[in-house]
């Protein structure tokens, strides 16, 4: 029993037994089914051996062993921190590999049951602890997150990015420059304000412009060969505080 998405080699019987193990209450009764050689596993049986105690083992009926080859482990969990170790258990388990002995030493459940064995189980916590609880408004919080820095901080990341720019350039933008503000997102969103209030966006024109360059060589064959380069442009977009629209290429 192994999952198909298992990253873990360890197989589903080992894994599920000491998981539930370990949330199960001290001297609390566990149920553990699994096919009989399982059991012989020195990992499974030397836990089994080590954490419980008023172990009982049986096997599925005659009538439906042969199909499912199931052993059905019942005890209680010790308690404490040391435990001591139950080598007759182990021995036993470890044996369990071998139908022969499973069907010659396990008691089928059906002949368990007529014997009238009984396990114990532990009660519950009876008293359950009280707790105090109040609802309180949001307007008892809501100046306090208003005020508060992270808030703050977080609103001045959600505002729109304006750029602020004082003055004219001394000499006009070149492509490349314009293609660095581009990059850098400065000619998109709100520029300026007031009567100088603009709408700016901007885009880079890529285009690809082929070229012949003709060799004629000495045997007067001629090669052919084409180039491509790439040019890049730069078109931004103004809307003025008139409403007019300007397109510069």
């Amino acid at each position: 029993m192994k999952g198909m998405d298992d990253e873990s080699a360890d197989r589903k019987e080992w894994t599920e037994l000491a998981r539930n193990t370990r949330y199960l209450k001290e001297k609390g009764l566990i149920i553990y089914v699994i096919p009989s050689y399982r059991f012989a596993d020195k990992r499974i049986a030397r836990f089994l051996a080590t954490h419980f105690y008023n172990v009982g083992m049986m096997r599925f009926s005659d009538e439906d062993y042969e199909d499912f080859r199931q052993c059905i482990f019942i005890g209680n969990k010790k308690s404490g921190k040391h435990k001591e170790f139950n080598q007759k258990l182990f021995d036993f388990l470890v044996n369990m590999e071998s139908d022969e002995f499973v069907f010659s030493k396990v008691t089928p459940i059906d002949k368990f049951v007529t014997a009238g064995k009984k396990w114990s189980v532990p009660p519950g916590i009876e008293e359950l602890r009280t707790f105090y609880t109040k609802l309180a408004h949001k307007s008892d919080f809501s100046e306090g997150i208003r005020n508060s820095k992270g808030f703050q901080a977080f609103m001045n990341r959600s505002k729109p990015r304006q750029l602020e720019i004082g003055g004219d350039p001394i000499l006009p933008l070149n492509v490349g420059q314009l293609a660095l503000l581009l990059a850098s997102g400065a000619v998109n969103g709100e520029i300026g304000e007031g009567e100088n209030y603009h709408l700016v966006q901007g885009l880079e024109l890529v285009k690809k412009i082929p070229s012949e360059e003709k060799k004629t060589h000495d045997n007067g064959s001629v090669t052919t060969i084409t180039k491509i380069k790439t040019k890049r442009e730069v078109s931004v977009k103004v809307i003025c505080p008139t409403g007019r629209i300007l397109k510069l290429v």
